[in-house]
């Protein structure tokens, strides 16, 4: 068996290397973690640009505070998710809800296709109704564990429960969901 011999940083020593001036360690850590967080506010957010923008706000934040990060047993990825949640918070708060003049043209549809795009835009939205409406920690364990599929470790972790509490609230979310499609459906 070969060792490797220059194994990959931890998180610990990247953010140590980074705190003492060492811009390139927060760039590995950025390059880490770019994708979970970007997918992460992407399913929540309707646009890639918007997606895009939010995304680089939680790795300046991260950056701008890194002085006073302290790793408390948590990885530096559920750092970040907590700054990627705020954030949404943030950016549902203040209400936007324009549509750039690029989107435009994505958003016509040929006749031959407008019966598939009406369906499908009508399971859209009862699945989106139907998320909407489950509690927030239901909403966000199916975010995570499902449509993002994250490991339960990591899912317990961001969340800050173990993974036994996971699964079972993924189970009682996925089985909320289920009942109300059901309903809706009768």
């Amino acid at each position: 068996m070969v060792e490797d011999i220059n194994p990959l940083p931890t998180d610990a020593e990247l953010i140590s290397q980074a705190k003492a001036g060492q811009v390139e360690a927060f760039g590995d850590l950025y390059q880490r973690y770019l994708d979970p967080i970007y997918r992460y506010i992407r399913i929540r957010v309707a646009e890639d640009s918007i997606a895009e923008d939010l995304t680089e706000i939680v790795f300046l934040r991260a950056f701008e505070t890194l002085d006073r990060y302290k790793e408390r047993g948590k990885p530096f990825s559920a750092f970040l998710y907590q700054v990627a949640r705020n954030l949404l918070v943030d950016h549902y708060r203040q209400g936007k809800r324009e549509v750039p003049l690029e989107a435009v043209d994505d958003m016509v549809v040929t006749d031959s296709t407008v019966d598939e795009h009406v369906i499908q835009n009508e399971r859209k939205v009862m699945l989106q109704q139907t998320m909407d409406d489950l509690r927030p920690d239901y909403q966000e364990v199916i975010r995570l564990r499902v449509i993002m599929a994250l490991p339960t470790a990591t899912v317990a972790l961001w969340m800050g429960r173990s993974e036994g509490a996971v699964r079972v609230l993924l189970h009682r979310a996925l089985n909320a969901m289920r009942e109300s499609l059901v309903e809706d459906d009768e």
